[in-house]
């Protein structure tokens, strides 16, 4: 067995390789202090690399055996030759199928660290090339900036580019595959350590106590994937799948999204174009899981019709949350237009109906739901925050609603005071007429922030997320 090339020749000493390599001997210096059950201190920040502890010693989880490996391939590492390779690959002959599980695992982590690392440096990058540092190159364009560019450069015009860009649609499609190996589990530590990485890059700003918490996180999230079994030891059902793909949306392209149509706004604003419309459509989703009945007999007319309450379930806690949000932040404290006036009469009448003994019954938006806001400055100033508190209450109804029929329950009553929402656009004319009131009565500035965000996720994710496919041959 011979050593593999390196291929980097002298760029080994370029800047991109220390920082890389510092950041991973920090990672790997943390993972190695929970193994041993070290705290987190915050001179880790002062130690330089050579007086940090780099071998397996104290780790009792660790045999012998592969201790000795590591501190052979440390060397490597410090000087990748064939004797160091060869060395490496004798103490792997001499090792036993448990020491080499052990082993197999902890390269791995390490791995994966180094992976976080890297996708932590890229982002770093990017962004010191949209502050406009010239000392990054490349050959392809990293921003809308650049692309818009490229095409006036190309002689589209900025009229030509808009237009041909609400043309465009992106769908997405999940497929259902079974045999994904990396776990949610294990994911979702990993997404934690790249938040707590990119904290890091600004750790000159932060206090000790933060700088120590930020290490303990950091050690507390390494640790627990350590100590979480990697390989899923039951093979997923259709309806695992098709959590596990509404999961993705709702932790990753959810959140997003609205950073996307930033990016497209604020480069069609350089060009001198107007910003994307509230109801433009660039993404959509669609989705195999649950419906890809094609040699599967486990996808039954059962089981998709669950999973299409499932993912309505999901999308409607998800507009819930984010309407809570907007009731905090359109605390505005005056008439909204004629639209809004004559919405607010309609959700009284529909209370009205729901009057019991002269009371509101228990399906009122003014009951423990909305305990957060002051009843009567509510229904006497703060009209959009009246009218949010119905669209939250009906948003909690079609939870319910979905919920009971995604878990082979019977539906519950719907109240005539809440009723659920059966399209996305009678979740979008409701938000779009809070929208549109804001714009006319001076107080437009309040409408371009979440609420502005919300109505391009109606628009994308609708009232079930994904688009549920069904193939059958």
């Amino acid at each position: 067995m011979t050593a593999p090339t390196n291929k980097r020749g002298t760029s080994f000493v370029d800047h991109d390789y220390f920082v890389l390599s510092a950041d991973v001997k920090f990672l790997r210096q943390l993972f190695m202090q929970a193994l041993r059950s070290e705290p987190a201190d915050e001179s880790v920040y002062r130690k330089s690399l050579k007086d940090t502890k780099e071998n397996l010693e104290g780790i009792n989880s660790i045999p012998e055996a592969v201790r000795q490996m590591f501190s052979v391939a440390l060397l490597y590492e410090s000087d990748p030759n064939d004797s160091n390779f060869r060395a490496m690959h004798q103490r792997v002959l001499l090792m036993n199928a448990s020491e080499i599980k052990v082993a197999a695992r902890l390269f791995l982590e390490m791995l994966n660290h180094a992976n976080l690392v890297e996708r932590n440096h890229r982002v770093r990058r990017w962004r010191d090339y949209k502050r406009g540092d010239k000392t990054i190159k490349s050959t392809a364009s990293q921003t809308m900036q650049d692309v818009f560019s490229d095409l006036q450069a190309g002689g589209f015009s900025p009229e030509e580019i808009r237009t041909a860009l609400l043309r465009q649609n992106t769908e997405l499609v999940f497929t259902a595959h079974p045999t994904q190996a990396a776990r949610r589990s294990v994911l979702t530590k990993q997404a934690d350590i790249s938040r707590m990485l990119e904290k890091h890059d600004c750790s000159s700003m932060l206090t000790p106590l933060e700088k120590n918490a930020l290490l303990t996180g950091l050690q507390a999230s390494l640790h627990g994937i350590w100590r979480t079994n990697p390989v899923r030891r039951y093979k997923p059902t259709p309806e695992d799948e098709a959590r596990y793909g509404l999961s993705v949306v709702e932790q990753s392209i959810w959140e997003a999204l609205p950073e996307h149509y930033h990016a497209v706004d604020y480069a069609l604003q350089q060009i001198g174009c107007e910003p994307l419309p509230i109801d433009c459509c660039l993404i959509t989703l669609g989705s195999w899981m649950g419906g890809d009945r094609d040699g599967n007999p486990y996808v039954t007319a059962v089981l998709t019709k669950r999973i299409v309450f499932l993912s309505k379930w999901r999308a409607a806690h998800l507009y819930w949350t984010e309407v809570g949000a907007l009731l905090w932040e359109l605390s505005v404290a005056t008439r909204g237009n004629a639209d809004i006036q004559g919405e607010i009469s309609r959700i009284e009448g529909l209370k009205n109906q729901s009057r019991t003994g002269g009371r509101l019954t228990k399906s009122s938006s003014l009951n423990a739901m909305n305990f957060d806001f002051y009843n009567p400055q509510l229904e006497e100033e703060e009209q959009y925050r009246l009218v949010l508190t119905h669209v939250r209450d009906r948003l909690a109804a079609t939870m319910r609603h979905a919920e009971a029929l995604a878990t082979g329950k019977t539906a519950p009553k719907i109240p005539i005071w809440t009723p659920i929402y059966k399209s996305t656009t009678q979740l979008a004319t409701d938000l779009r007429r809070i929208y549109k009131s804001l714009h006319e009565t001076g107080d437009g500035i309040l409408a371009e922030g979440k609420l502005k965000e919300l109505l391009w996720r109606v628009h994308t994710f609708g009232l079930s997320l994904t688009r549920l496919d069904i193939r059958q041959e």
